[in-house]
């Protein structure tokens, strides 16, 4: 059986998760609540002005990085025994995942030559834990969807 690995950075499904990391992501902006919702989505909004598929570019390029990671995860699953999904592992371990994740755009926005972006970005970091955290359950739902065995893109399904 693939990896979460093979599944998820296959050519032909790699653009699909990353258009639904980006969606994740738009909705997760969205949805921000109070003063840091709103420097959050103002934030999010004059970047994407500056550069209309920036985010798209930023999750394709941390894609890989972000895979490896939950691939640490899968391994995790698989000493267990495959107990239910991975997705579910990911949802029991979401302030670890979250953390993992987290780590990965730590160290691009350290070095990102994006000056505008680092700036949001470090700015907004001390809630960004939280905010990927509640993120957890709907990235699980995609893992899942894009690493079950019978998945198929619409286009090799025709």
């Amino acid at each position: 059986m693939p990896s979460v690995k093979d599944k998820l950075l296959d050519p032909a499904i790699r653009p699909l998760v990353v258009r639904d990391c980006v969606a994740l992501i738009d909705q997760a902006v969205k949805s921000t609540k109070g003063l840091s919702g709103i420097a959050v989505r103002g934030g999010y909004t004059a970047v994407k002005a500056i550069k209309s598929r920036f985010v798209e570019g930023v999750v394709d390029a941390l894609l890989d990085e972000w895979v490896e990671k939950l691939a640490d995860f899968e391994k995790k699953w698989e000493a267990q025994g495959k107990p239910g999904t991975l997705g579910e592992l990911l949802v029991r371990e979401r302030k670890d995942v979250a953390e993992a994740l987290i780590s990965v755009t730590d160290g691009r926005a350290s070095t990102t030559k994006h000056t505008t972006a680092a700036k949001f970005y470090h700015r907004l970091r001390p809630s960004a834990l939280s905010h990927t955290e509640s993120s957890i359950p709907d990235l699980a739902r995609l893992v899942d969807q894009y690493s079950a065995a019978d998945f198929k893109p619409a286009a090799a399904a025709t």
